[in-house]
């Protein structure tokens, strides 16, 4: 053996230079991995546009409330031809919150599909009734109207029954937005001397994804009811009673002397409080259950974990069994975990997730495991690598669907890894030990 290759083989022979190699070759697979995430948020981005453009063509995220009665004032006088000031126009002055709501929602979800991306839509119908005090406008000569807050009012299906003191209103309902809040009016003709004004309203609504109920009343009761197993409830307020099945969910809420000032106190000027999205709500959000790519996500999270404990099991099989593997063998092992992510990942776009992780890993675990059945020399190795990465899978999948104990299962499994490598190589002698074609 010449000079130049006795220097080759101590290099290659040299434990510690194995071990830089395959710590290189672990950052190496981070470059595929790190194209596999990249796919995922494309593919996430993908089903957030499918998404929006199935909300725009079915309805958007509903916020619905009860009805405010808005007042309409005398604000601009002229002289007529008799020398005597007439009224010409009204301008909304003040509306009034309803003393007393009651609201029962029936939401009928389901889901609808733009190609492979799906989104949750619902048809909701929605029944309210309450009180609305008339103390605050005793003026005979004000114009009133019933205004009825609807966040998206082209989800607006049909409108079943506007009742006013018992009296069905045939008004034409006309779309309206007051102190940036969205909704319909409708025109009314109140008896003189009124004190008080019952109603009763129902219509359907059509939505996506979430609905909120805004409580502008002085006493709110609202319950909402569905068919959708797995709710988010959202909002200001929790609900005070819920009840969630397989068949679906039903939720209540109460909430007293609420927000007063500001339903009492809807003017004409647009103040930057009145707005929508900044007051206080509560409701239901429509989600589905284990989006994909947020698993995916998750199960991506483990990935140098798992390159770790391969790299590390095959050095140990290297050095128990007394074999030699090439850098090469390290590299393709490596990719071949990177492509478990691909198809799972793929898979899972058509499949259950749970399912899309046992084909993936099944068929990785049988490409690795008959690739060492060779590489190791015995099948019985190869086997054997066959069930530690079952077991390893296993683990993983474990790990991605308890969410809320992943952190300490996984913290508890990598010690018992570690604990079980330094049992297993506690009597070898590192600075004796190399990695020679002759062991």
């Amino acid at each position: 053996m010449t000079m130049p290759e006795d220097i080759k083989a101590k290099i290659s022979n040299n434990i510690s230079f194995k071990l830089a190699v395959i710590l290189i070759l672990m950052i190496l697979i981070q470059i595929p991995l790190t194209y596999v995430r990249g796919l995922i948020h494309e593919r996430e981005q993908m089903q957030h546009q499918a998404q929006s453009e199935i909300s725009n063509r079915w309805g958007g995220s509903q916020a619905v409330g009860p009805p405010l009665l808005t007042v309409y004032s005398n604000n601009l006088k002229v002289l007529n031809s008799n020398d005597k000031n007439t009224n010409t126009n009204k301008q909304l002055s003040h509306s009034i919150q309803a003393k007393s709501f009651n609201m029962d929602i029936e939401v009928d979800a389901n889901k609808r599909y733009l190609g492979i991306y799906e989104a949750a839509v619902y048809i909701s119908h929605v029944k309210m009734s309450g009180v609305i005090d008339l103390k605050q406008s005793n003026n005979n000569q004000d114009r009133h109207k019933l205004f009825i807050p609807i966040k998206e009012i082209r989800g607006l299906k049909t409108l079943t029954k506007i009742n006013i003191n018992n009296t069905a209103i045939d008004s034409l309902p006309q779309k309206m937005t007051i102190n940036n809040i969205n909704g319909f009016e409708v025109e009314l003709s109140l008896p003189i001397g009124i004190t008080q004004l019952s109603y009763e309203i129902e219509y359907k609504l059509a939505g996506t994804g979430q609905i909120n109920v805004l409580p502008l009343a002085r006493e709110a009761q609202v319950s909402i009811k569905s068919n959708w197993p797995s709710p988010s409830f959202v909002g200001d307020y929790l609900p005070d009673s819920r009840d969630i099945n397989k068949s679906g969910f039903k939720a209540s809420w109460q909430v007293n002397n609420f927000i007063q000032e500001v339903g009492n106190n809807f003017q004409s000027n647009q103040t930057p409080y009145h707005n929508q999205s900044k007051l206080p709500s509560f409701g239901v959000k429509i989600l589905i259950p284990a989006n994909i790519y947020q698993v995916n996500e998750r199960t991506v999270k483990y990935s140098f974990l798992i390159v770790l404990l391969t790299f590390a099991g095959f050095f140990l099989a290297e050095l128990f069994f007394k074999l030699r593997l090439h850098p090469f063998q390290y590299l393709l092992i490596g990719v071949s975990l990177s492509v478990f992510y691909l198809l799972l990942l793929s898979i899972s776009e058509y499949l259950k997730f749970q399912w899309a992780f046992l084909i993936a890993s099944l068929s990785i675990i049988g490409l690795i495991s008959s690739y060492c059945s060779v590489v190791l020399k015995h099948r019985k190795r190869g086997l054997y690598t066959g069930f530690l990465f079952t077991l390893l899978y296993g683990f993983i999948f474990i790990l991605v669907k308890a969410e809320q104990t992943s952190l300490l299962m996984g913290s508890i499994g990598i010690w018992i890894f570690l604990a079980l490598v330094m049992y297993l190589t506690r009597k070898i002698d590192w600075y004796a030990v190399s990695v020679d074609e002759k062991l």
